[in-house]
């Protein structure tokens, strides 16, 4: 489904049409997580769905084709977007556009040319917040595919070869760069009401192989999960450690069924 609303005045990024897109394959979850958002419920950005995608590249640019938004955000069904995160976010492109009016990409997790990881949110997978409030905006290399705020002007698109639902994220970073534009991590917090990571076989590996192909001119990148390297042994020694912690993960996520309002309530995102 589909509906554009109006948007009131915020600033120079008041004018700009929001629209948010999510690849689905539990309408359960779609319910209790994105749905919920406030800026869905009061109507602040329209909403499309897409079932039955092989890949999120599929989902995602059937999302650009259909929707007329000037900010596409690309949510993970598991996604809560806290009260006034909708104020939060205009007002994080007035301040992002006034420093580089061609940024392509917006991650509110991700990392850093050095490696380092910034941003923050909620994450029941994990157990509790991950990351420390920023400053101001630091530009990215890869930002988890959570949640993905393109801005339609930069006239990107994902990759329809990239396997899977895995590395996207970086994907389209790299593709922003290769265009010469710059891609950012904001402080954004939302509530990601996740299960632990299981294992990085099958899908991740196809989509790994094809990410070190692709960009073998640009490695080493670092990911959050796994440096892209021209060596398959940063993905193998992953696994080994990710078999040996999946247990303790396990007994230290949350449960993902609760109420994302009151994670985003207890963590400090909604006032």
């Amino acid at each position: 489904m589909q509906q554009e609303p109006p948007q009131d005045a915020c600033g120079e990024a008041g004018h700009l049409r929001l629209s948010i897109v999510a690849a689905v394959n539990d309408d359960e979850i779609l319910s209790r997580n994105l749905l919920r958002s406030p800026i869905l419920q009061e109507g602040r950005a329209s909403f499309s769905a897409y079932r039955g995608c092989r890949s999120a590249a599929e989902a995602y640019n059937k999302g650009l084709d259909e929707t007329n938004g000037d900010i596409v955000i690309f949510a993970h069904q598991d996604i809560y977007l806290p009260q006034s995160w909708e104020t939060k976010l205009r007002a994080a492109i007035d301040m992002l556009t006034r420093r580089d009016p061609a940024w392509a990409v917006i991650g509110v997790v991700g990392t850093q040319a050095n490696g380092s990881v910034a941003g923050r949110c909620w994450s029941s997978g994990l157990g509790g917040i991950i990351g420390k409030p920023l400053a101001e905006p630091v530009e990215a290399v890869c930002i988890d595919e959570m949640l993905i705020i393109l801005r339609r002007a930069a006239s990107l698109r994902f990759d329809a070869d990239l396997p899977a639902f895995h590395l996207y994220g970086t994907d389209i970073i790299l593709t922003a760069r290769s265009a010469g534009l710059r891609s950012y991590i904001v402080d954004l917090p939302v509530v990601h009401n996740s299960r632990p990571v299981q294992g990085l076989g099958g899908a991740y590996t196809s989509a790994y192989a094809f990410m070190r192909r692709k960009w073998a001119a640009l490695l080493p990148i670092p990911t959050l999960i796994v440096p892209l390297t021209k060596n398959p042994w940063p993905l193998l020694r992953a696994r080994l450690r990710l078999a040996r912690t999946l247990r303790r993960r396990s007994a230290r996520a949350a449960d993902p069924t609760t109420d994302p309002q009151d994670l985003a309530k207890a963590a400090g995102f909604e006032r």
